[in-house]
């Protein structure tokens, strides 16, 4: 099969969806088929500023990034005015448009290179609903009467992602929607947004982080051997739950535990106000971007992944956690509900409930052994359910069965 894959950032964009297109489209390859990816050139939502090559090949991937427009802050401010809009019952489109325009990343030079070369693909693959990429993507397959799929990475606490019409045309003339969870499947129909829903799952290649040495990790990140090291594993936008996660270890630090919280992601204007008014402590180890191996180092040197958020599709950190056999702290999310089960991988509570949080942590403290027991069912979790192989299964599959349906 000859495929376009499209997609608003790839790697080395740092993202949960960023990875599961990536390693899609590899996966593709592997399995002899031609896969072109096209993105921007960006490795920053918050701007789009180009800074990546124009052209790479990425594990057998041909990719042609484009340059964007920069979203300023008054686009930023657009963006809000037309999310208001909708917010307040209106369906105009101009609301819409605003939106759109807001969203980015608005690549002229792409839209030229889908009008020209779309036809040279059986199928198109859009991941990441909510950014204007898709919508563009939907249309340049429309018009070449080429057959497309949507990974949407949908939030269902979180609008922005799916609810905008728009988004809800491209999601229902996709000849097949992939949701990455059970939840997001059910979500999805329940919407009456697509009624064509396979669960794909989000997948992790076990090869791609080799276990490394637990003393040499924490050595690094200048932790003692003794010391219970919870971590924060992502970027820090706000509603990923990085400051309950810093309230709840400075909790256990005034009650006499010893507790360090590594927190190691790109920073954000969110973050960066955070640290300002945190107070300088032993008991928080900060990183901003980190290379792969140093990303490795975390997860070995760690406890426990902490993700207390507020909105997730899936969230890829829990497989990386598990593939280390830690256990983790998840946002009670219908999401994270449809594949983890409390107690038996790791524990999920309440998105900004830091008392719930501070008591699973100081459970775990106190259960070194239950914990490591929490963390090796997530590790056979992720070799029964998320792995490359299976996920490349079911999307392939289903590339097929559209193809067929296709022919005449």
């Amino acid at each position: 099969m000859r495929l376009l894959h499209i997609s608003h950032q790839y790697p080395p964009a740092v993202g949960g969806s960023e990875q599961y297109i990536a390693k899609l489209s590899e996966e593709m390859v592997r399995r002899g088929h031609d896969v072109t990816l096209f993105t921007s050139r960006s490795k920053d939502y918050r701007t789009w500023e180009d800074a990546l090559p124009a052209f790479e090949w990425r594990g057998g991937v041909r990719i042609r990034r484009f340059r964007s427009l920069t979203r300023t802050p008054r686009l930023w401010r657009l963006m809000e005015r037309g999310y208001e809009g909708l917010r307040n019952g209106s369906r105009e489109a101009w609301h819409e448009k605003m939106i759109w325009l807001g969203s980015g990343p608005l690549m002229p030079q792409m839209a030229w290179a889908l009008r020209q070369h779309a036809t040279d693909f059986d199928l198109i693959h859009i991941n990441n609903l909510h950014y204007s990429h898709a919508a563009l993507a939907a249309w340049a397959a429309r018009r070449a009467d080429r057959p497309y799929v949507v990974t949407p990475h949908i939030h269902p606490e979180q609008p922005n992602t799916y609810d905008v019409p728009y988004m809800h045309d491209v999601l229902a003339d996709a000849a097949a929607v992939f949701a990455v969870t059970e939840a997001e499947r059910a979500f999805i129909q329940e919407k009456s947004l697509s009624q064509f829903v396979s669960v794909s799952g989000n997948a992790l290649d076990p090869a791609d982080f080799p276990l490394e040495d637990r003393t040499q990790a924490r050595a690094q990140f200048g932790l003692s051997e003794q010391r219970f090291v919870p971590l924060f594993l992502g970027r820090k936008t706000a509603y990923k739950g990085l400051e309950s996660c810093v309230e709840a270890t400075l909790a256990l630090q005034r009650g006499g535990h010893d507790v360090t919280l590594l927190a190691i992601g790109p920073e954000t204007e969110e973050s960066a106000a955070l640290w300002q008014r945190t107070p300088p402590s032993a008991g928080l180890v900060v990183r901003g971007h980190v290379t792969d191996a140093e990303r490795r180092m975390a997860l070995a040197a760690c406890d426990v992944l902490l993700l207390p958020s507020e909105g997730e599709a899936f969230g890829i950190v829990y497989l990386e956690a598990w593939r280390y056999g830690k256990p983790i702290i998840g946002g009670d999310l219908a999401s994270a509900r449809s594949f983890i089960t409390d107690g038996q991988e790791g524990f999920l509570v309440p998105p900004r409930d830091v008392e719930a949080l501070q008591a699973r942590l100081l459970w775990l403290m106190r259960h070194p052994h239950e914990a490591r027991a929490m963390g090796a069912a997530g590790e056979r979790l992720l070799h029964r359910r998320f792995t490359v192989e299976r996920v490349g299964d079911i999307v392939e599959a289903t590339y097929r069965r559209i193809l067929r349906h296709q022919a005449p």
